[in-house]
């Protein structure tokens, strides 16, 4: 009896586990829906959002993190960064350096300076004169190519969609995340072991 008894304790302990396992992040607690649900353009893919602030400290240290996680995402998974004003006059200016980098095509020469003249360097980087001289700096462009571009549609348009979405999906702060247009993870420990979990639980749903 004792065996048997040690031996279905022994079972329900690894079903126990496997359930924990199964269900390791729960809606409420580590993830959230999002106020207004998007439908995919492509249901075959899942589009992973950061709303980012560039004068936030988390988002700023989160950074290295996150380009590991692009290095080894799902091939399923689109990833977009989605410059977050959270109501600051400063986060707007933040947001338009963004996409004025977007529309000149030198995102990837500036995005990481900027954030590390901010968050490492102390630079607050609160005028678009010391934002054009960085980008002149780091990405070669002319600074009449900014000042072209700097207040131009395709970025006021770009600036607001961003807040427009972010209105729509109730977002709060920085640096947060939305998974397939549908779920909502806020910072916490291990947000991308998160993000990744909502990912399969989206990708599930789907099918």
């Amino acid at each position: 009896m004792r065996v048997l008894k040690y031996g279905l304790l022994a079972t329900l302990s690894l079903f126990a586990v496997a359930c924990n396992a199964s269900d390791a992040y729960t809606v409420g607690k580590n993830y959230r829906a999002v106020n207004k649900a998007h439908a995919p353009a492509d249901p075959k893919r899942i589009t992973v959002e950061e709303f980012f602030w560039y004068g936030c400290p988390h988002c700023y240290h989160l950074e290295p993190e996150v380009e590991a996680w692009l290095k080894t995402k799902p091939a399923d998974v689109d990833f977009v960064r989605v410059p977050n004003t959270l109501g600051r006059p400063i986060g707007e200016l933040h947001q338009r350096a963004f996409y004025i980098a977007q529309a000149l095509g030198i995102l990837d020469k500036t995005h990481r300076p900027l954030f590390d003249a901010i968050g490492s360097q102390g630079f607050p980087k609160s005028s678009l004169d010391s934002i054009r001289d960085l980008y002149v700096e780091k990405a070669g462009i002319k600074p009449s190519d900014f000042d072209s571009i700097a207040h131009s549609f395709v970025v006021e348009s770009n600036m607001h969609r961003a807040d427009d979405e972010a209105m729509a999906y109730g977002i709060t702060g920085t640096p947060t995340f939305v998974v397939g247009g549908k779920y909502v993870v806020d910072a916490q420990n291990d947000v991308l072991k998160v993000v990744d979990f909502v990912v399969a639980k989206v990708r599930k749903e789907r099918k």
